[in-house]
Formats: structure tokens, C-alpha cells, sequence
């Protein structure tokens, strides 16, 4: 039985989407379950840094954990990009003007990954109440490990019939 993913109620088959009567809310085949299962939250695949350049809305429609992972590339880059900055901060003043160009694109590049980090450090704020400090393999994998435990179906027992008393 096709099944809403919030309360477990039986859905409504309209016009190539589903409609929850409890929930009184549409729903996408991807998202309709089966006989009261809840919904996957771990992604199909990790994503990449290209994934961190999407405009804020279609960030905010990514997992929790695929947020997670891409705060992390996010920082990485941020870091690298001041790393190289710094470099040629150094060597202008050395006397490389040279450098000038480099370091005003990296300023441009560290700024651009600086909001980006603020953008997915706000949107997992939204959902789990903190930002992470430092997201590395244990914090990931604590968070996939709590998200696979099990996890009840929901069905309810429907009423038992009263059986008829005899007198």
C-alpha cells in the first residue's frame, strides 16, 4: 500500500502525484513509501564541489547529510584558496607586484567560498540546531549511524472486533 512518509496514512493516487488526507498535503512519487516505511535519508552518492556552487534554494533542498558533506569541501576550498593567497601576499612583499592580479582573484575566490561556507553552516543550523565545528570521517559517520538505526514503521493496529458475548 502506497503510503505518506510524515504519518503513515494510506495516500491518494491524483493525476501523477499523491495527496495525504492526514498531512492534507501533495506528494511526489519519490517521496510516497510503501506500507508505512519512513523515508531514506542517506544520499545515493557523495557530493562533489560542484554541488557547493548551486544557488542557495537548491541547497536548501540537499540532505542533511549531504550538507555535512559538502560543508566540509566547502572548507577545504576555503583554505586551500587562502593558503595560495597568502603566498602571493608574501611574495608581493618581496617585491613580485607581478602577484597582484593572482592575489586579487584568490581574495575574490576566498570571499566567494567564505559566503558559501556561511550559506550551508545556516542551513544546517535551521535543521540541527548547531554548526558544526569540525566535520571529519567519526562526526559523518556518527550522524549515517544514527540515521540507519532502526527505526519503527508506522502502522497502526486497527481495532480488534469485539467478540460477541454470550449470555
Amino acid at each position: 500500500m502506497k503510503t505518506c512518509p510524515y504519518c503513515g496514512s494510506g495516500v491518494q493516487n491524483h493525476q501523477h502525484r499523491y495527496y495525504c488526507g492526514f498531512c492534507k498535503m501533495k506528494l511526489d512519487r519519490n517521496e510516497v513509501q510503501e506500507n508505512g516505511k519512513r523515508k531514506n535519508l542517506l544520499p545515493q552518492q557523495h557530493p562533489t564541489i560542484e554541488d557547493a556552487k548551486k544557488p542557495t534554494p537548491e541547497l536548501m533542498k540537499l540532505s542533511t547529510v549531504e550538507l555535512l558533506y559538502l560543508l566540509k569541501l566547502a572548507r577545504k576550498e576555503r583554505s586551500d584558496t587562502y593558503n595560495n593567497r597568502y603566498i602571493f601576499i608574501q611574495a608581493m612583499k618581496q617585491g613580485a607586484k607581478e602577484f597582484s592580479d593572482a592575489e586579487q582573484y584568490t581574495y575574490k575566490e576566498y570571499e566567494y567560498w567564505t559566503r558559501k561556507c556561511f550559506v550551508i553552516e545556516n542551513i544546517l543550523r535551521e535543521r540541527i540546531g548547531f554548526i558544526p565545528k569540525k566535520i571529519n570521517k567519526e562526526f559523518i559517520q556518527n550522524m549515517i549511524q544514527r540515521m540507519q538505526q532502526p527505526v519503527k514503521d508506522m502502522n497502526i493496529q486497527p481495532p480488534k472486533k469485539e467478540v460477541e458475548r454470550v449470555k
